[in-house]
């Protein structure tokens, strides 16, 4: 098989087309990159404010029943519910 010739102009017609078709393959992995790390900050702010959210409930939930005066005596008398009142 002979190897095939090629003149200046083709080399530099060769040369351009490799230099586009690099070029285009290294934008094309750039843009998936930056849409990769679109999605990924996406889901992470949805998680970060379901977490946000339950954490809040949470709390609310428990600092209810962690006050001091939640469960005495004087406070549940007279129909008092002690920390049911409060909620």
């Amino acid at each position: 098989m002979k190897k095939v010739k090629l003149t200046e102009k083709q080399k530099a017609d060769l040369q351009k087309l490799r230099d586009e078709i690099s070029e285009y393959a290294h934008q094309e992995a750039w843009r998936r990159s930056i849409f990769a790390k679109i999605k990924m900050i996406e889901l992470q702010l949805k998680y970060d404010w379901r977490s946000d959210l339950r954490r809040e409930m949470y709390l609310d939930k428990f600092l209810v029943t962690l006050r001091p005066y939640a469960n005495r005596w004087k406070h549940k008398k007279n129909g008092g519910r002690g920390w049911k009142d409060d909620a």
